[in-house]
């Protein structure tokens, strides 16, 4: 690995861990909910991963909740999520009833992880959350998940709301479910903190952009009046294990797809702001990425949306292959040789991440991706 001064990095993903206080790693998946690969939540946790999360997308993928659900009668300490939902496609109590619900299943070992949505509400044609309506759901499903009354603001109304069975079994109110938070932005950074457990932010193996998010979050955690360290980074890279002779393009068709264009949209506002740190090169090529998959909005031929959406996360549309170059591979994935992806993965850690998280864009292959992770990064943590 080398930093922007052409200085190479010689990290040891074991020295890392160590200097972290433990010899457990913590390693996040996510990937599509597809209901018949149930059975690769538990092939994770037997490797070593830590937490499973599966994304929304009521036009794309399987249910969320029903895979989860079944997820949780299979394994046993592997924690279970969202990656994530959004206040709009499901509102705060119907949320805060299918964690809860999960939570049941799965006592302690759930999480939320919620944000202003990306694929779940473009696919549809919507806009996305506003800051507002998150940090809005945010609060009440936390009230609803501690087993609180709260007051919910829904269709020009303010109600009281609680979950009026709290020890009948309906839903488990009593262990706790952290937050995470996938926030884009000062703006949803600086709102995200007041309630977030961990925020999730699109980040590859970059120093720089690593510890540029690490130095926002904790600045917004101090002015939010909470503890150091007491909100986790948790980084959310797009994987492919590189096998002899393979070259970054593999990665792009055998692997994450059109997954690095999904950093680019979410990351292209706050790297705008940040050219100083980040460099015109990566910035112009993240916007450009971006503006390019999603089309101009005024454009009298700009494709259908459903067309836009109709391949995400189902490997690599061809249509976005000339969009994707090494330079945003480098920038946003976690991909090379099994010594690469260690040393990758010790870089970012090293840089400000609290737990490594990948998302695996095809669901059709992650499977193998999952066991190249227990083999190549877990085994040597």
């Amino acid at each position: 690995m080398r930093n922007r001064s052409g200085r190479a990095h010689l990290i040891h993903l074991d020295a890392v861990v160590e200097s972290q206080g433990s010899h457990i790693m913590e390693f996040s998946i996510g990937t599509c909910a597809k209901i018949d690969q149930v059975s690769m939540v538990k092939q994770a946790e037997d490797l070593g991963v830590t937490h499973f999360g599966v994304g929304e997308g009521p036009l794309l993928f399987s249910d969320p909740y029903q895979f989860l659900a079944l997820a949780a009668r299979e394994t046993s300490t592997i924690k279970l999520g969202t990656m994530v939902t959004n206040p709009l496609t499901r509102i705060a109590p119907v949320t805060a009833n299918s964690m809860a619900t999960l939570n049941a299943l799965a006592p302690g070992r759930t999480y939320l992880g919620i944000g202003t949505a990306n694929n779940a509400l473009r696919s549809m044609g919507n806009r996305t959350a506003k800051i507002s309506e998150l940090m809005h759901a945010i609060e009440v499903s936390r009230d609803l998940m501690a087993g609180r009354r709260t007051v919910h603001k829904w269709l020009g109304q303010e109600r009281e709301v609680e979950f009026l069975d709290k020890e009948s079994g309906f839903y488990n109110v009593k262990d706790h479910i952290p937050i995470w938070v996938a926030a884009g932005g000062p703006k949803g950074l600086a709102e995200a903190v007041k309630y977030a457990d961990a925020i999730v932010y699109c980040l590859g193996p970059n120093p720089d952009m690593i510890k540029l998010i690490r130095t926002r979050l904790d600045e917004a955690v101090a002015n939010a009046g909470r503890a150091p360290g007491s909100v986790k980074l948790v980084s959310l890279s797009w994987f492919y294990q590189l096998e002899k002779g393979e070259t970054w393009e593999d990665g792009v068709t055998k692997g994450f797809g059109s997954g690095p264009i999904s950093s680019c949209i979410t990351n292209s506002g706050l790297m705008d702001q940040n050219r100083d740190v980040l460099g015109n090169a990566i910035v112009d090529a993240s916007i450009t990425a971006a503006q390019q998959y999603l089309g101009d909005p005024t454009a009298v031929d700009q494709p259908h949306y459903l067309d836009t959406w109709a391949k995400y996360l189902r490997g690599l549309d061809p249509r976005h292959r000339p969009i994707i170059t090494k330079e945003l591979v480098d920038y946003w994935c976690l991909y090379g040789s099994p010594a690469e992806l260690r040393d990758k993965t010790a870089l970012m850690l090293e840089s400000g991440v609290d737990i490594t998280q990948v998302f695996l864009s095809n669901p059709f292959t992650a499977q193998r991706d999952i066991d190249n992770i227990g083999r190549s990064i877990l085994a040597h943590a």
